[in-house]
């Protein structure tokens, strides 16, 4: 459990980004994409925890294996910036994709994963478990 939890929480640190974080498009993997600005409100600090405990606590499997990939990206940052064009995202905002298939979550994540996390956590379980069919 520590193991996985390790693994987790390197792959979902808010640091700079790397090859390891990078946005993928068209990828056939998950991937759940949060864009944040570098000085980071609790509604953004809150909706990386509630992604980050999620997918520790349901989905640790489909993160090993790679099905799931969660990338934080400093919008600020210049290879945060083609991914945000290429999703049309303009500010602080979160998108679940896989393939050409984008679901954005972004008003449920900043509306209630400081506030009630569990109606954040199911809109997120739910695009996963679409995805992962």
């Amino acid at each position: 459990m520590f193991l996985l939890a390790l693994l987790i929480g390197s792959a979902c640190r808010s640091g700079n980004s790397t090859d390891k974080d990078a946005f993928v498009a068209e990828a056939e993997y998950v991937q759940i994409v949060l864009f944040h600005l570098a000085h980071r409100c609790e509604s953004c600090n809150a909706v990386e925890y509630e992604t980050e405990w999620l997918l520790e606590q349901e989905y640790g499997e489909d993160v090993l294996s790679g099905n799931i990939k969660f990338v934080p990206l400093n919008f600020q940052d210049e290879n945060a910036k083609k991914a945000a064009r290429l999703l049309q995202a303009s500010g602080q905002s979160l998108y679940v994709i896989k393939g050409d298939s984008i679901t954005d979550l972004t008003s449920a994540a900043f509306m209630y994963a400081s506030t009630h996390p569990e109606y954040y956590r199911d809109a997120l379980r739910k695009a996963l478990d679409q995805y992962l069919k």
